[in-house]
């Protein structure tokens, strides 16, 4: 009679980096199968946690879950893994482990020994070292905050980054790279005049910008370097004053904020947005949809030539069409008439310094409460929901703040501009520049046939 070969599971999990070792997923389940081959052991299944922390009480590891199923259905009666705080660094879930192992002889097998998760010496000795694990990543966790504590109060921070350090920064964090932050410094100028954030990623990537990780500049970068702090002399927190010197001003970072994340009538988006200046800016004045682009054609029976229009395109109104070239010169006339009058007045400066940061805070909040929500509802739903509720309407209040002193900001930036500088600028900014100064309603034509009546659009200065 043969004896059937133990069924194992491997378990790979490679942790942070700051968790100490970092040998790689693939080298450990290497090194799992040839122990499970020197114990003739059949390898029946593969769990790996890439990059889990496994000490952390909120911690989820899918690999783990899966393989205490397999446990639990039978399908597995021995784990082999690299070593034993890879697979468990808090007591309950060895606990948990031995629960389901209860009277199955699951075996446990590392290149340090193999141990028998129904033997109760076993199971003592596992429990020791995996409270001295927990111990152990306590006292980590310990260092590393009072350590980020200390540079905390100092002003300063960890250099970071993807590549080691934040564009713009050398490794200490502290010292600017010269040609980095002129490029930080034209980025704030560029979104300041209201150009995309695509836009400016793709022109930087075309001229060989790259980012500290060695990747052509992209959009996540370049939003990720409007929003960071640390380009105005702030801790991450927005607040606290940092040890370096800022590299752009608090007003212009501010702004830039707000231009990118205000209200869609500051870069007001739209189907063909990139080729015509009113797509999902101009609204029908019958139903308030935004108007898009309907491209001209010829039509196939009677040869006519129809130009290129904006249309209202919700199908209970279709009522409202217009003439792209004349709208866009009729629109941008009378911009360029505002902006260059001296008689208009210029925008006002944004007059709340610290939105940026109370937007930040308070969305972080918002997160941790819906964090809280879905995992301890019981008896303290009507709290959250009470606490979610005040920061939207807080929130919904600071952004519409927001979107007003930018749009302001970025029409005095274009005060004085003249019609030939006003068509030669960027259409992302042509945009921005319009939608900062008008509410745009096309009634329907008042009369049949072609021509363009003014007296069919309403221009609402905002």
């Amino acid at each position: 009679m043969t004896t059937k070969a133990p069924q194992a599971a491997i378990y790979c999990r490679l942790s942070l980096a700051r968790d100490g070792d970092t040998t790689k997923v693939d080298d450990q389940e290497r090194i799992c199968r040839e122990l499970a081959e020197r114990l003739s052991w059949d390898v029946a299944e593969v769990y790996t946690d890439n990059s889990r922390s496994a000490w952390q009480k909120n911690r989820k590891r899918p690999g783990w879950d899966a393989m205490l199923d397999a446990v639990k259905a039978g399908r597995v009666n021995a784990i082999v893994v690299y070593h034993g705080d890879r697979l468990v660094r808090q007591p309950r879930d060895l606990e948990d482990l031995l629960d389901l192992a209860h009277a199955k002889g699951v075996r446990l097998a590392s290149p340090t020994g193999t141990r028998n998760l129904d033997n109760d010496d076993d199971q003592f000795i596992l429990g020791i070292e995996a409270n001295m694990a927990r111990r152990e990543s306590a006292n980590t966790s310990r260092r590393m905050k009072a350590g980020v504590e200390r540079r905390r109060r100092s002003g300063l921070v960890t250099a970071g980054g993807r590549g080691g350090r934040l564009f713009g920064f050398a490794t200490d964090g502290v010292t600017h790279v010269p040609a980095e932050a002129d490029i930080v410094r034209g980025v704030f100028a560029r979104v300041l005049t209201g150009e995309g954030i695509r836009f400016i990623a793709r022109e930087l990537a075309a001229e060989g910008v790259t980012t500290t990780a060695g990747k052509p500049m992209h959009p996540l970068a370049v939003r990720r370097m409007v929003a960071s702090p640390r380009y105005v002399g702030l801790m991450p927190d927005g607040e606290s004053a940092a040890a370096w010197e800022p590299v752009v001003d608090r007003g212009d970072w501010e702004t830039a904020n707000a231009l990118m994340t205000g209200h869609a009538y500051v870069l007001a988006p739209g189907h063909n947005a990139r080729k015509y200046l009113l797509s999902g800016i101009a609204r029908c004045g019958v139903c308030g949809h935004p108007m898009q682009v309907l491209a001209g054609y010829t039509s196939p029976k009677s040869g006519r030539k129809v130009a290129a229009r904006y249309g209202c395109l919700v199908v209970d109104c279709r009522k409202v069409y217009r003439n792209v070239a004349h709208l866009d010169t009729y629109v941008a006339t009378r911009t360029v008439a505002r902006l260059s009058h001296p008689g208009n007045p210029a925008g006002h400066l944004p007059s709340s310094p610290g939105v940026a940061a109370e937007i930040r805070v308070l969305a972080e909040e918002r997160a941790e409460l819906e964090e809280m929500f879905t995992d301890h509802t019981k008896g303290r739903a009507h709290l959250l929901l009470g606490r979610l509720d005040s920061i939207d309407a807080r929130l919904a209040q600071l952004r519409e703040l927001t979107a007003a002193d930018a749009a302001a900001r970025l029409i005095d930036r274009h005060m004085g501009i003249g019609e030939d500088e006003f068509n030669g600028l960027p259409l992302s900014v042509r945009r921005a520049v319009v939608a900062g100064c008008w509410e745009i309603r096309v009634q329907p034509a008042s009369r049949r046939g072609p021509g363009f009546d003014p007296a069919d659009v309403k221009l609402t200065p905002r």
